[in-house]
């Protein structure tokens, strides 16, 4: 799927604020509503849009601790590991990752007897490493390409292209600045 920026105009409103209607969204972005409807089913049906959802303040829903934690299972705990994780009512998020780690999770917790309690639920589970950070303050979550601070990414990349076309065909295919570097 070819993005072009029309695509990441849309991309960035849907982004910023998913619940907007398409015609306001046709109104602020001068693109037919109907081809944002097309777009929009392009998207799902492509997965580029995985799920429409809401980010919440869990604070001010009664729960007061949020933590990552890094985990190590080893190659026959993984699975198990994993299973527990994904099934855990706590876990907000999990990411299988590298660098000595297997997960990086988020859990969310009312208070500290809670993140105890799952602290004694996931030892019983036999991570061989675990590391675990309290978040005490969110500054920024889910803004990259929402439409307040990202508009304008492709026709950056084009204006520059379109600037440095010569260049860029007498380097191989790598803008000037980039040709200097290797």
């Amino acid at each position: 799927m070819a993005i072009k920026e029309r695509d990441i105009k849309m991309i960035s409103h849907f982004r910023n604020n998913a619940r907007q209607s398409l015609t306001n969204l046709s109104k602020m972005t001068k693109i037919p509503v109907s081809t944002i409807f097309d777009k929009l089913k392009e998207y799902e049906e492509n997965s580029l849009i995985k799920k429409h959802t809401s980010l919440l303040d869990f604070k001010k829903l009664g729960y007061d601790i949020r933590t990552q934690i890094l985990l190590t299972a080893g190659t026959e705990g993984r699975e198990k590991l994993q299973k527990f994780l994904m099934m855990h009512p706590r876990v907000n998020t999990i990411y299988r990752i590298n660098n000595g780690f297997d997960f990086l999770i988020e859990g969310i917790f009312r208070n500290m007897i809670e993140l105890d309690s799952f602290g004694v639920e996931l030892d019983a589970q036999k991570p061989l490493d675990k590391k675990e950070f309290f978040i005490m303050e969110e500054m920024k979550r889910e803004e990259f390409l929402s439409y307040k601070e990202n508009l304008g990414i492709q026709r950056w990349f084009t204006n520059l292209f379109r600037r440095n076309k010569k260049s860029y065909e007498e380097n191989g295919g790598l803008f000037e600045n980039e040709a200097n570097r290797y």
